[in-house]
């Protein structure tokens, strides 16, 4: 009998976990939670800013549409129905429009982004639609800058940046 007490004994007092492996567990997870936080914050910043370039891709539809029954490129975004905001997009500005050499013409139109954290509030999204004259197709070419850090534009955009051997004007 005193045999069988003092075997429940150690069986009890093998149950559980020590302090020391508790504290190991809490420190892998502390570790793994230092390196996964800001990875996952960059991550959602880039998915709020995709939301600009579909709000952007969506302009630059209505403006081939334009183009295609006018024969020229809109004034101003009044002309493809307005200005579009979202909660990401807080301004749309018409900037530019141009005609080079070769009778290609861009329109440049600015997304100001907010509401997206740092690194991105306040940034500028650059959308240049191209006309390509020689063979009647459109382009998207995208440029970033004032604020917004190149980390958080997608891959996408970043391969089709105006003005680079991807996306040239002249």
């Amino acid at each position: 009998m005193e045999v069988l007490k003092v075997l429940k004994k150690r069986v009890k007092a093998k149950m559980g976990f020590t302090l020391i492996e508790l504290m190991i567990v809490v420190a892998i997870l502390g570790i793994l939670a230092a390196i996964a936080i800001p990875t996952y914050m960059d991550y959602t910043k880039r998915a709020k800013v995709s939301e600009a370039i579909s709000l952007l891709s969506g302009v630059a539809n209505a403006i081939a549409e334009y183009h295609t029954s006018y024969g020229s490129m809109p004034d101003d975004l009044d002309d493809i129905g307005g200005p579009k905001t979202s909660r990401y997009v807080t301004a749309m500005t018409w900037e530019e429009s141009e005609t080079n050499i070769n009778n290609d013409t861009y329109v440049k139109i600015s997304a100001t982004l907010n509401n997206i954290g740092p690194g991105v509030n306040n940034g500028k999204l650059y959308l240049y639609v191209i006309y390509r004259a020689n063979n009647e197709t459109y382009d998207k070419c995208w440029y970033w800058g004032d604020g917004l850090q190149d980390k958080y534009v997608p891959a996408s955009v970043r391969e089709k940046q105006f003005d680079t051997d991807n996306c040239p004007w002249d």
